[in-house]
């Protein structure tokens, strides 16, 4: 069937015997999918991809809050920021470098605007809260989308890319090199990027491109 008029972005096939089709917008997804299952419904199934929920960080949370607790309490100190009885739900919290405690919830996106704009009132304390996107790397090959439980690649260092633990190198910060844009130049000969720094840079084009494919699976 004739689907010129919609913009189809990228096709990837996949293991499980289907395709990935990347549109230009929801509305050319959802009339690309209603085609599919008008005239192939019988033969094929049409999953359409869901956006996460965003998550938020709270930051240095009274000692008494935990992650029982934390919801219930913000909805009793804050009734202004939750006046529909909005989703809420706490994922997990941990210790940051000042020995206090954060935590990170998922909420829905029509009220994410509005708490980000202010401050949440927890216990005796107003805590800052932020935007919580976090990809996930191994912290033994350096790479990103999977952790080190999961790894099956080689020890490589974040600041040279040695065969060594981080916390072995003695590599100078202005001979550092990264392993996940080295990675890309390798296989993208025409667009270069520069690789003359720690794989754990927050300026790293390697994690600047994982981070923009994760906002863009959220629902902001």
């Amino acid at each position: 069937y004739d689907i010129s008029h919609l913009r189809v972005k990228a096709v990837k096939t996949i293991r499980e015997k289907g395709i990935i089709v990347e549109t230009g917008s929801e509305e050319e997804r959802n009339t690309l999918s209603s085609e599919i299952v008008n005239k192939l419904g019988k033969r094929l199934e049409v999953i359409q991809h869901k956006l996460r929920k965003p998550r938020l960080i709270i930051y240095n949370v009274p000692n008494e809050i935990t992650t029982e607790n934390v919801v219930a309490i913000i909805k009793t100190q804050n009734p202004e920021l939750l006046t529909n009885g909005e989703d809420i739900e706490a994922k997990y919290m941990f210790k940051n470098r000042k020995g206090r405690y954060n935590i990170v919830v998922e909420i829905s996106s029509q009220i994410r605007k509005q708490i980000l704009q202010s401050r949440v009132i927890l216990g005796w304390e107003i805590c800052n809260v932020a935007d919580y996107v976090i990809p996930r790397r191994c912290y033994k090959c350096s790479r990103y989308n999977h952790k080190h439980y999961d790894c099956r690649g080689e020890e490589t260092c974040p600041h040279c890319t040695g065969k060594h633990k981080k916390n072995e190198c003695t590599t100078a910060e202005i001979e550092q090199k990264c392993i996940n844009c080295i990675t890309y130049n390798r296989f993208n000969k025409e667009e270069k990027v520069n690789e003359n720094h720690s794989a754990l840079s927050k300026g790293c084009p390697s994690l600047q491109a994982v981070l923009k494919r994760y906002r863009d699976n959220i629902e902001y």
